[in-house]
């Protein structure tokens, strides 16, 4: 992983955790407090518009034994998105390479039989990392499974159809125990804050600067 003169506020949670709608607030507020002297731009991982994105997740979510197609591709993605950024802004992503990791655990997990692609999978995870951007602060939005579900269902996305509350639940559990490990592997301040029932986009933003500062 890579040092840079700019930052990175990566938002992580669950599927339904509720990150989507908190990136346009958290620019601004995060923008009103200047940090650094430049602007915050957001960096989207516009899955709506992705047709390969689309299929494969659905591939997934038909079949689990599919899922290794599915995390590649968008590691991948999530990867170029913060190649050659401009080192002119500070940067809030929608999920990172970590939690690629987590998912890859969970998925793992979920196997009947993991073989060696799914190993070789998570490894090259890291190595991807040794080339990433610092992020130099996790957003952890921790919100209940049920709520993420019932908010996955309410959205009714075709691709997401078939996800299981256990599902869910574990991967909750994965970010509970993996993220403070993660953050403090790469130097990365983790700030948790409880989503259950949504929060105050400035108040995040004030926790994002004063971990940063």
């Amino acid at each position: 992983m890579i040092t840079q003169d700019f930052h990175i506020a990566a938002v992580e949670g669950n599927i339904g955790a509720g990150k989507s709608s908190l990136l346009v607030k958290l620019q601004t507020s995060l923008n009103n407090l200047q940090t650094n002297g430049k602007q915050w731009k957001v960096l989207y991982e516009e899955v709506e518009s992705d047709p390969m994105f689309q299929k494969l997740l659905l591939d997934f979510t038909q079949d689990p034994k599919k899922r290794i197609n599915f995390q590649r591709y968008i590691t991948q993605r999530r990867a170029e998105v913060c190649e050659d950024l401009d080192t002119h802004y500070n940067y809030i992503i929608e999920r990172s390479l970590f939690s690629d990791l987590i998912f890859c655990q969970a998925n793992l997990m979920e196997a009947c039989r993991p073989d060696g692609k799914d190993l070789d999978y998570y490894y090259d995870i890291e190595d991807r990392l040794t080339d990433y951007p610092l992020v130099s602060a996790v957003v952890y939005l921790r919100t209940d499974p049920k709520v993420c579900f019932d908010r996955m269902q309410s959205r009714a996305r075709s691709q997401e159809e078939g996800t299981p509350l256990n599902y869910i639940t574990l991967l909750s559990g994965m970010h509970d125990v993996m993220l403070p490990q993660i953050c403090a592997k790469y130097n990365t301040s983790l700030i948790i804050h409880d989503w259950t029932y949504f929060g105050c986009a400035e108040s995040l933003a004030r926790r994002i600067v004063s971990a940063i500062t």
